[in-house]
């Protein structure tokens, strides 16, 4: 019994006298690769909603991973809001203010046929919008002739004249002609009262 317990005791002493060489430390990340792509991809098919797990969370509760729908499409989260009514906004102003929380921002009035949407007072029906999901709320913002562009890169909000839809025209400067008569200032009254 002493024997095997001195021999036990001699490969231990020489068990814990050994000692591990240090790799050395590389660098946190070789950016001489090209980066890996996350497999599976969230967005392979857009931004449609798939079959995800369940998982246990907690004792009791079940929880869906998936991202929700409003997280894949910012676009179709629903939104309620009530625009101040002493703020007497433009609808570009309101379109604005819908916009605000959503990360997304409107495109900068490229040309003038937006400014022509934009300059239009905002009617009091619309003071009240939602519950609905943010695409229908620029849309009914608005109207039917203009039809809601975004950007998923930039994540910018455009708007274009939907076809079957025209431009109001500009009215030009009369020129004077040499058809054209002058029109004479009228006497004034010289008669007695």
């Amino acid at each position: 019994m002493i024997k095997q317990l001195s021999t036990l005791s001699i490969l231990a002493l020489c068990a814990g006298c050994t000692s591990v060489a240090d790799k050395p430390a590389g660098p946190a990340f070789d950016s001489s690769q090209n980066p890996v792509l996350l497999s599976p991809d969230l967005y392979s098919n857009g931004a449609k909603a798939g079959q995800e797990p369940t998982v246990r969370y907690g004792r009791y509760a079940l929880v869906n991973t998936a991202p929700q729908a409003e997280q894949r499409d910012l676009m179709a989260q629903i939104i309620d809001v009530s625009i101040p009514p002493n703020m007497h906004p433009s609808v570009q102003d309101a379109m604005q203010y819908v916009l605000s929380r959503s990360g997304y921002t409107l495109c900068p009035p490229t040309t003038n046929h937006v400014n022509i949407l934009f300059t239009r007072p905002l009617p009091s029906a619309q003071y009240k919008l939602g519950p609905m999901s943010l695409r229908n709320t620029l849309q009914v913002l608005a109207g039917p002739a203009w039809q809601v562009k975004v950007n998923e890169v930039t994540r910018g909000v455009c708007f274009v004249l939907r076809p079957g839809y025209q431009l109001p025209e500009t009215p030009k400067p009369a020129e004077d002609s040499p058809t054209q008569q002058k029109s004479s200032p009228v006497p004034a009254y010289q008669g007695k009262l």
